[in-house]
């Protein structure tokens, strides 16, 4: 039986044969978006994640069926400041905006005067990774999606259930999200010794014009 012959039977709901051949069993597996050979696969996409270098290929494969896909619109907001962190991310595809607001919530993105931009993440970066190490972890920041936006997230009920049916992935997760908490807490220490550094140097200029 060929590839469409076999597709249009299904089409026509018409009983497949009782025993299938290994080519279209792998036909319609290499179809599937999480197989490995798949160019555009999810366990492709986190083999370039360079914290997760650790996982192996089988590893990746098994991870990406824990993670859940979503589609965002240009400004919608994915979650925001001082919500309950419940998810940790990895952008698929498009950009998220990272922002601080003054009121704590996104409500008017077109007032820019209420909201202070922190970053921009690309594909291939990841957000909100406190919400799997903190008990009722709460939003520091909001996060806006910017042009149409996938995002791959990992929540809390997907991590217990990896730590009791595979708590090898788990603990290697947990350990590329603590890697990543602190990779962003040194490069907050060096912001504030530079803007230390900076406050010293204008005091000083200020002591000498005085």
């Amino acid at each position: 039986m060929t590839y469409k012959s076999f597709e249009k039977k299904i089409e026509d709901d018409k009983e497949l044969p009782a025993k299938l051949d290994i080519p279209i069993l792998k036909y319609f597996w290499q179809s599937n978006p999480l197989f490995s050979s798949n160019k555009n696969s999810i366990p492709k996409f986190l083999r370039r994640i360079k914290v997760l270098e650790n996982f192996s290929d089988n590893e990746l494969r098994l991870l990406s069926s824990s993670l859940h896909l979503r589609q965002f619109d240009d400004g919608e907001v994915i979650f925001n400041q001082n919500d309950i962190g419940v998810g940790f991310y990895f952008i698929y595809s498009g950009r998220v905006d990272i922002i601080v607001e003054n009121n704590q919530r996104v409500n008017d993105v077109s007032n820019d005067s209420k909201l202070n931009h922190i970053v921009s993440l690309e594909k291939l970066d990841y957000f909100g990774e406190l919400a799997l190490l903190q008990q009722q972890s709460i939003r520091n920041a909001s996060a806006l999606a910017r042009e149409s936006c996938q995002l791959l997230g990992i929540f809390k009920p997907d991590l217990e259930n990896l730590i009791n049916s595979n708590p090898t992935i788990a603990t290697k997760l947990l350990q590329a999200v603590s890697i990543i908490t602190a990779n962003r807490l040194f490069s907050v220490t060096n912001e504030v010794r530079r803007l230390k550094y900076k406050i010293k140097q204008l005091e000083g200029k200020n002591e000498e014009s005085n």
